[in-house]
């Protein structure tokens, strides 16, 4: 089971690709995918961050 910040850094490495993609795009080769990405990595990083109470956290060893 994936802990809070293990999904936190999850989506944080989905929307940097996201990023990279969108930013290395050519005029000529345009598509709203990373964008999309990009997104929805930001509203998962959004819930997380609403859910997350780290008192809670689980400590799995």
């Amino acid at each position: 089971m994936l802990t809070t910040l293990d999904r936190l850094t999850v989506y944080s490495v989905l929307c940097f690709i996201s990023f990279c993609a969108l930013v290395s795009q050519t005029t000529h080769n345009l598509s709203l995918l990373p964008l999309i990405g990009m997104s929805a990595s930001v509203i998962g990083i959004w819930l997380e961050m609403r859910r997350y109470d780290g008192a809670a956290e689980e400590q799995e060893y």
